[in-house]
C-alpha cells in the first residue's frame, strides 16, 4: 500500500506507541486523525509532527457515548478511512482484592468496548477505501495469563478473541484485521514509569522501543498480504534491541 494521502485515525495517539507511529506515518505522507483523552497530550503531540494536514480529537474513551460522537466528528470529516489504528490502552495490574469495579469497567470500555464499537461505526469509512485495514494492539498478557494482572489479562484475552473473530467475519471482505500481540515494551505505561524501565533496562532487561514497534507496525500496513496476528517479544529480538537502546 502506497502511504501518501492515505487517511490514518489512530487512539492512543499522543504518546508512546501511538505516537511513535504517528510520526513514522507522518514521514510517509499519511493523513492523521489522532485521539487522545487529553488536549493538551494531542497539542503537544502535533508539534511533534511536520505534517500539518493532521486533525486532532480529545475523546474520554471509556465512555461509549463520546465514542459514538467521536465517530460522528470523524465522518463529518472524512469521506474514507484507510487505516483504524486501535491503541489506546489501560493497564489495572493489581490482586483480585484490590480491583474495584470502576477499574474493572474502565479497562473493558477502553479496552474492549471502544474498539469494537469505533470499529462499527467507522464500517462505512474503511469500505470506502480500496484497502483498509484495522490494526488492534493487544499484549502478550492476552495469550498468557499472569498472577496479579486479572483484570489487564482478561481485558487483553477479550480483545484478541475480538480481533480473531472479526478477522474472520470479514475474511472475504473489506477491512483486514490485525492483532498486534507485544511483550514489554519501553513506555511508560504499566505499573512502572519509563524511568524504571530504562534502569531494568540497563541491568540487562529486554524491552522492545515504540520506535522499533512503529516502524514494524509501517510494514505490517504496507504490506499485501498480511498476517492475522504479528507477535513480537523483546527475547527474540533482544540482538536488535542492543542494537538501538
Amino acid at each position: 500500500m502506497n502511504l501518501r494521502e492515505k487517511i490514518a485515525v489512530i487512539t492512543g495517539g499522543s504518546k508512546g506507541i501511538g505516537l511513535a507511529l504517528a510520526k513514522e506515518l507522518d514521514k510517509e505522507g499519511m493523513k492523521l486523525v489522532l485521539v487522545a483523552k487529553s488536549q493538551d497530550g494531542l497539542k503537544e503531540a502535533a508539534g511533534q509532527l511536520s505534517g500539518t494536514d493532521h486533525t486532532y480529537f480529545a475523546c474520554d474513551l471509556s465512555d461509549i457515548g463520546e465514542v459514538k460522537k467521536l465517530a460522528q466528528k470523524i465522518k463529518e470529516n472524512f469521506d474514507r478511512i484507510d487505516v483504524l489504528v486501535n491503541g489506546a490502552g489501560i493497564g489495572v495490574y493489581k490482586p483480585i482484592e484490590e480491583v474495584s469495579f470502576e477499574e474493572w469497567k474502565s479497562s473493558f470500555s477502553i479496552g474492549v468496548d471502544a474498539p469494537f464499537f469505533l470499529t462499527q461505526e467507522l464500517l462505512s469509512l474503511l469500505n470506502k477505501s480500496e484497502v483498509s485495514l484495522v490494526i488492534n494492539i493487544g499484549s502478550g498478557m492476552g495469550v498468557i495469563p499472569a498472577p496479579g494482572r486479572s483484570a489487564y489479562c482478561s481485558m487483553k484475552f477479550a480483545l484478541r478473541g475480538m480481533t480473531l473473530s472479526l478477522a474472520e467475519e470479514f475474511k472475504r471482505a473489506k477491512p483486514h484485521f490485525v492483532l498486534l500481540t507485544l511483550g514489554s515494551v519501553l513506555t511508560g505505561f504499566g505499573p512502572m514509569s519509563l524511568e524504571e524501565k530504562k534502569e531494568e533496562a540497563l541491568k540487562g532487561k529486554a524491552y522492545l522501543t515504540p520506535e522499533w514497534v512503529a516502524e514494524r507496525l509501517v510494514g505490517i500496513i504496507k504490506e499485501g498480504g498480511r498476517q492475522t496476528e504479528y507477535t513480537f517479544y523483546p527475547s527474540e529480538y533482544k540482538d536488535e534491541w542492543e542494537a538501538v537502546k
